[in-house]
């Protein structure tokens, strides 16, 4: 399973996704800093990747590509959440979660849940 860690999630949030065994990316270790969300989409598309953000817009499936099907976990919490607590959310819903009830799903985690909605069918 393929990660995408977008540019407003912490730093230190994609070395610990590997550890637990994951490929995982960073955009602004693969050039895309401060690009637009349809590049992000591509490159996540390319790399068959779920894209983890806080970005509502790549929250929203109706702004998805026809071509996207790996799924996107948005993070709703409030902006002060220390970056320890949000990667713990994260790493909490790798850990616990089978990975393939991500795929093709909008995962919203937020303080207390963590909600999926399957929204893409898998090839």
């Amino acid at each position: 399973m393929n990660f995408l860690v977008d540019e407003n999630m912490p730093r230190s949030l994609a070395p610990q996704i590997a550890v637990l065994g994951f490929s995982v990316q960073d955009v602004r270790d693969i050039g895309l800093r401060g690009h637009p969300d349809d590049e992000v989409m591509d490159a996540a598309i390319a790399c068959d990747a779920i894209i983890i953000t806080r970005d509502r817009g790549l929250a929203d499936p109706r702004s998805w590509s026809e071509a996207f099907s790996a799924g996107v976990i948005f993070v709703n919490l409030p902006d002060d959440t220390s970056a320890s607590n949000v990667n713990a959310k994260i790493l909490e819903l790798l850990a616990n979660r089978l990975p393939v009830s991500l795929l093709g799903a909008l995962t919203t985690i937020e303080f207390r849940r963590a909600l999926s909605r399957q929204v893409r069918r898998r090839p």
